[in-house]
């Protein structure tokens, strides 16, 4: 019986305790942001060298976004060939965000060396992934992400070798 009033008692500490702002979440907002492509871009330095920019871009396809900071981010992995499915690889790209309009997009970048002989074939091409993470662990983050299907891209490094003439 005394453990059940002093737990009556904490209970009702916690509910006094808590603000409405921190337990009530605004449901009429739709967030959805989403990974629109990831591009390979060679600059040449002869037929079977050069250098790639490997570009992610994500867009915002909900409601516009705002948040104090930056509770949001998207990484752009490069997964060596071998590498387990359920392993990200090496990050080689982030970028944090708090703000992105209906519409808009971001875009982060990353500068690689590129030799079509240490690919032959196109066998043995890295693959790459952008990922989407919202930080929805922190209770100041209100939103969920309302499609989170969309969160995730991944490109063959053996589309690279196409671009040599």
């Amino acid at each position: 019986m005394k453990h059940s009033i002093y737990l009556l008692y904490i209970s009702i500490m916690l509910l006094l305790g808590c603000s409405k702002e921190n337990t009530v979440l605004d449901t009429a907002k739709h967030i959805d942001f989403a990974v629109e492509t990831i591009d390979f871009k060679l600059t040449p330095t002869n037929n079977t060298t050069g250098v790639v920019t490997i570009s992610g871009s994500i867009v915002n396809v909900g409601d516009s976004f705002y948040s104090e900071e930056a509770k949001q981010a998207f990484y752009l992995y490069e997964r060596p060939w071998g590498t387990a499915i359920n392993s990200n690889g090496n990050l080689i790209a982030k970028k944090e965000f708090s703000a992105l309009e209906t519409g808009d997009s971001i875009t982060i970048n990353y500068l690689k060396e590129w030799d079509i002989n240490m690919y032959p074939n196109e066998t043995f091409c890295p693959t790459y992934r952008l990922i989407i993470r919202h930080d929805n662990e922190i209770d100041a983050f209100p939103f969920q992400d309302s499609n989170p299907t969309n969160n995730m891209m991944e490109r063959f490094g053996s589309d690279i070798n196409l671009l040599f003439p």
